[in-house]
């Protein structure tokens, strides 16, 4: 027995956004990162990224450099997000505390640290 008016048909509602962050609509391509911290959100333009990385392991983790600051994302499963970067619609990022009794599938985003990078004059 099925619950759907229309089987087949597109779903009346749409899935709920995911707890990890936000994306720009399909088409579009952010112009801002935004970061939420616990106690301040940063706001990065998405030009000044110079590179990212993807470390796989136990935790995973997606360093994001600028010229100066350095965005390290600690988490599980963070190929989405990695993605979402490589396809420039990355807009937003924070942190979702999974359940350990029953985490949800999807990136699970555990600390997200901001450092500045110190550049050594001569």
């Amino acid at each position: 027995m099925s619950i759907e008016v229309y089987p087949g048909d597109r779903p009346l509602t749409p899935p709920p956004p995911p707890t990890w962050g936000e994306t720009a609509p399909v088409g579009k391509t952010a112009t801002v990162l935004r970061v939420a911290l616990p106690d301040r959100w940063m706001s990065f333009p998405v030009d000044q990224f110079e590179r990212w990385e993807h470390e796989m392991g136990e935790p995973e983790l997606l360093t994001i450099r600028t010229d100066k600051n350095k965005i390290v994302v600690e988490g599980h499963d963070l190929t989405p997000i990695r993605v979402a970067m490589d396809l420039g619609r990355l807009s937003e990022l924070r942190t979702n505390f999974p359940n350990k009794a029953s985490p949800r599938p999807g990136p699970q985003v555990r600390r997200i640290t901001v450092e500045t990078i110190t550049v050594e004059s001569k």
